[in-house]
């Protein structure tokens, strides 16, 4: 599995956000983050609503880099004791993370708060879930989706993608496509995200144990069955002119879609807000193909959860939990999904008339939601 596109991609420098420390007899919380640029201006705007709202708690946002340098900053924090209350960690890292011993699980907050978990979505819960129940607060999910040109699509004679397709129907679109003078069908990094996913998707697994669910994973699985049809196809779009190869970078591939060089593009999600702002041209969105020997399967969750370490202090574990809840409202989730294109990440929020009318002016930021 890899990280989504924004995780990827070189962000810029930061300051913490609220450098100001407040006095008084405020609870500081150091909350480290892997969000840069566009996505890390939302985490501070949501980190400033929360130490607006009320006085007895200070949240100190600091971007730490890519997910992978967040990770290895907090496990290089535990040596020398400058661990912070809250990190932000990827998909990836959830077995590694418990095995820090460092946490509190989020399930344990949720019992002595009566906090109800069946408000998220039953894909995410299950994701961060153990056999006790969460152990992360869900935050930031995104999954990948096909983002596609329909100028270059309608130039072709195509409609929309289909909900449901196989790869040889996703080829077949390829064959027009390029038939009517695009260079390329598609553009996508070579990342183990997009196999690890579409995988899923096929029904396949990538570990023994249900991936881990059902007991501590042992053995790769991947290599037989569905993996081997999904990884023909994958390599098959580069060595059939179906893709331009641009190695593993998330911005040349974003770069030649945007330029019409390619008339879809496998990413994130969470790119959806900038693909709508970056493109001359109107963006659809639609599901990842599945292998042709299987039906539709669903795809699993990526992106990242908060996380609480344990400050051997109830008044600061009590109070970065505060701020986790207040991360997982409504008001925020909305703001964090409008502003980037990850998914909210509660399943009560289907009926929230705001975020109805903003799908129905925004229908690629829902694509995702549907698609597990």
């Amino acid at each position: 599995e890899e990280m989504p596109a924004e995780e990827e991609m070189p962000a810029e420098e930061e300051m913490p956000a609220e450098e100001a420390m407040p006095e008084g007899d405020v609870v500081n919380i150091e909350f480290w983050h892997a969000m840069g640029g566009d996505l890390g201006a939302v985490v501070d705007e949501l980190v400033a609503r929360y130490n607006e709202s009320q006085d007895k708690v200070h949240v100190n946002a600091t971007f730490q880099g890519s997910y992978d340098d967040t990770y290895n900053a907090l496990l290089a924090s535990f040596d020398t004791g400058t661990e912070p209350n809250i990190t932000q960690n990827f998909d990836l890292a959830s077995q590694t993370m418990i095995d820090t011993g460092r946490l509190i699980p989020a399930w344990q907050l949720m019992e002595k708060d009566n906090f109800d978990d069946s408000v998220f979505l039953p894909a995410v819960k299950d994701y961060y879930s153990d056999e006790n129940g969460m152990v992360a607060m869900a935050f930031n999910s995104s999954t990948p989706i096909v983002y596609y040109n329909k100028e270059i699509f309608e130039a072709a004679g195509l409609d929309q993608p289909p909900e449901d397709w196989t790869f040889d129907e996703f080829l077949e679109y390829c064959d027009v496509i390029q038939e009517a003078g695009t260079e390329f069908c598609v553009t996508l990094g070579q990342v183990g995200w997009y196999f690890e996913q579409i995988l899923a998707n096929s029904g396949g697994l990538y570990f023994d144990e249900n991936n881990g669910r059902t007991g501590r994973a042992q053995n790769a699985v991947f290599n037989e069955g569905q993996g081997v049809e999904v990884f023909e196809f994958l390599t098959g779009l580069y060595a059939d002119g179906y893709a331009p190869n641009l190695g593993k970078t998330w911005t040349d591939t974003d770069a030649a879609f945007i330029a019409g060089q390619a008339a879809m593009i496998f990413d994130s999600t969470a790119g959806a807000r900038g693909f709508q702002e970056s493109s001359d041209f109107e963006v659809g969105t639609a599901f990842i193909p599945h292998s042709n020997s299987s039906d539709r399967n669903g795809v699993i969750i990526g992106g990242a959860a908060l996380w609480l370490i344990d400050a051997q202090d109830e008044t600061l574990n009590d109070a970065a939990w505060d701020f986790m809840k207040f991360m997982a409202q409504p008001e925020q989730q909305i703001t964090w999904h409008t502003g980037t294109g990850y998914f909210p990440v509660r399943g009560d929020m289907d009926d929230n008339t705001d975020l109805q009318a903003f799908w129905a002016e925004n229908p690629n930021f829902r694509t995702a939601i549907d698609q597990l």
